[in-house]
């Protein structure tokens, strides 16, 4: 056996061992909250690493209750539907605009939407908080929906601008022969064929959208009113000495993210790498 081929399986046996590492890093934790999320609180406080003696969905069941997850729920889906539906009709259409039409400043404009990539939210949430405080939105499902959708719009457009540049002409050309408009053509054969990098795009929305702590957590202050994320927050800090029941309410939220990300992952993949072939 030559050296090259020994330091390809070295290579081959450490790579792996590498993501096997990185991958336990990520999945330890994970099994732990599942774990510890069905033991009780003494339990955890005794022995915080071992495993539960029985299982048990009873804190699940006292968490929903306490902290009124099903209202949150609730208020959290409404947010998530509704900026996702905005998110994929502004970056499509953006992006199709980017992708097949020539105007004047087309580049600088795109620039622009990309420069949303490395705004951070903090850099920003001041003057926003001032501009729904003026306009009368401040404290509704609004003030997250809209700031949400903003800062989902710049990835989004990215990826489906990408995904077009990907996608043949000759379609488009016969259209406008026969005659269709603009927006027919993107409504009847690009959004058709998109269909890969729009449920992409759905599934990091929805994923950020959920997850979104610091917009609501600014902008809602009426705990009736706030999403998931910031009222299990509050639902921690006042209940800080039981980790069990925290544990367990955090197990319902993140559970619908992980669920929808393990059934939506290889439409993601496929519509990730489609837009990287040029056609």
């Amino acid at each position: 056996m030559n050296i090259r081929r020994i330091l390809d399986i070295a290579w081959r046996v450490l790579s792996r061992a590498v993501m096997i590492a990185v991958l336990l890093v990520y999945l330890v934790p994970v099994a732990w909250m599942y774990s510890s999320s069905m033991r009780s609180n003494g339990e955890l406080l005794l022995d915080p690493l071992g495993l539960p003696e029985r299982i048990s969905f009873a804190n699940y069941v006292t968490a929903w209750q306490m902290a009124d997850l099903g209202r949150h729920f609730l208020i959290s889906i409404s947010i998530t539907a509704i900026a996702t539906v905005i998110v994929i009709f502004c970056s499509t259409l953006a992006a199709y605009g980017f992708s097949r039409l020539d105007f004047a400043g087309r580049k600088g404009l795109y620039a622009f939407f990309l420069f949303g990539l490395i705004l951070p939210v903090q850099s920003f949430l001041v003057g926003m908080f001032i501009m729904f405080r003026q306009v009368g939105l401040l404290n509704t499902i609004w003030s997250v929906i809209l700031p949400t959708s903003a800062v989902a719009l710049p990835l989004a457009v990215l990826l489906a601008k990408n995904y077009f540049d990907s996608l043949p002409s000759s379609l488009e050309e016969s259209a406008h022969l026969e005659g269709a408009g603009t927006f027919a053509i993107y409504r009847l054969i690009i959004l058709p064929l998109a269909a890969p990098i729009v449920v992409t795009i759905i599934t990091f929305t929805v994923i950020n959208v959920w997850n979104e702590f610091m917009i609501p957590f600014v902008m809602v202050q009426t705990a009736a009113k706030r999403p998931l994320t910031t009222s299990l927050y509050v639902f921690s800090t006042k209940y800080s000495a039981n980790y069990a029941l925290t544990l367990a309410a955090l197990t319902m939220i993140v559970t619908p993210m992980f669920f929808i990300y393990l059934v939506f992952q290889s439409q993601i993949q496929r519509g990730i790498t489609a837009g990287a072939v040029k056609n």
